[in-house]
Formats: structure tokens, sequence, C-alpha cells
């Protein structure tokens, strides 16, 4: 059994059902906190100071974060104690970042040129057109009009195939490699 503090570093599925829920539920919580955080992020970004600036530049940016959230929950799944709990929560965790990243992305092009979309976008209509593009859904309700905004969308489907494919395959293959090297050592 490991000291208080420490992580077995046994497979999940092979723990007793005390110290299995005691991962969940931190693994859980970790979760929760970095989903609050983008959240958070997302309520207080201007939205509409994008559509003033240089919209390009905080796409560049949100694009830069993304990249570094993946690096760092990669890593962190390649040393977690359990790297398939850790890699399942970092995908919830890269998909709130997706949607944030577009979410804000579409608010800062509606406020821009309020003709963009077939609607003016604030926040919440931006989120859900954010998730129904993703969830490829699209209900019809609102759409990309301009030939900005229709490229945008395009690289969000793009995108969504990779993160979705992609990413999936990328996390659970370090998983496997991570306890792969754990048995070994």
């Amino acid at each position: 059994m490991a000291e208080h503090g420490e992580h077995d570093a046994r497979p999940l599925a092979s723990l007793d059902k005390r110290a299995r829920r005691r991962a969940i539920a931190r693994a859980t919580g970790r979760m929760m906190l970095s989903v609050a955080i983008l959240v958070v992020v997302f309520i207080i970004a201007p939205a509409d100071d994008l559509g003033r600036g240089t919209l390009g530049l905080g796409v560049f940016a949100a694009i830069a974060l993304l990249v570094a959230i993946i690096g760092w929950e990669l890593y962190r799944t390649l040393h977690d104690p359990y790297p398939e709990l850790r890699a399942a929560t970092s995908l919830l965790v890269l998909v709130t970042a997706v949607v944030v990243m577009f979410a804000i992305t579409y608010a800062g092009m509606s406020a821009a040129n309020a003709s963009a979309f077939t609607e003016q976008l604030g926040k919440a209509d931006a989120v859900y057109f954010t998730v129904t593009t993703l969830s490829t859904t699209g209900f019809g309700d609102i759409t990309a009009v301009s030939e900005s905004a229709r490229w945008v969308v395009t690289a969000q489907m793009l995108f969504d195939l990779v993160l979705l494919v992609g990413l999936a395959r990328v996390f659970m293959l370090a998983a496997k490699a991570a306890r792969a090297r754990r048995n070994r050592g």
C-alpha cells in the first residue's frame, strides 16, 4: 500500500475500491479546477476589445496557449501514476480550451463585423455556435456569412477532427507508453 501522499503505481483497475475512488476524485478535482480556470478566462476576456484590436494577434495567442496546454497535459500524462486517467481528463480540459478559444474568436469577429454571422454573437451565442460546430450538429440558426468567418469556421472543423481523433490517439499512446515504462521499472 502507498504511504500517505504517495501514489500507487499499479494500474487503476487493480486498486482496491477506496484507492481507486481517491485517484478518480483527485483526477476529477484537477480537471474541474482546470475547466473552471478556462471558464473564468472566457468570462473575463473582453470579446468586444478583440473586435477593436488585432483579431489575428488574439487568435495567435489563443493557439499558442492551446499548444502550451497540450504540451503540459502530455507531459503530465507521461509522468502521472495513473496515465490512462490523466489522458482522459486531459482530453476534457483540451475540449474546453478549444471551445473557449473558438468562442472568444467568434465573439470578437462578430464584434468587429456585425454581418460576419447571421446574427450578432454575444459570448453565450458564440459558445453555442462553437459547440454546435464541434459536435457537427449545425442547427443552421447561426451561420458564418463573411468570408473570414467562414475560413475560421472551416479551420475549427478541421481542427476539431484533429483534436477528436489525433489528440485522443496521442494521449492514449502516451498513457500506454507511461504504463509500459512504469511496468518495466
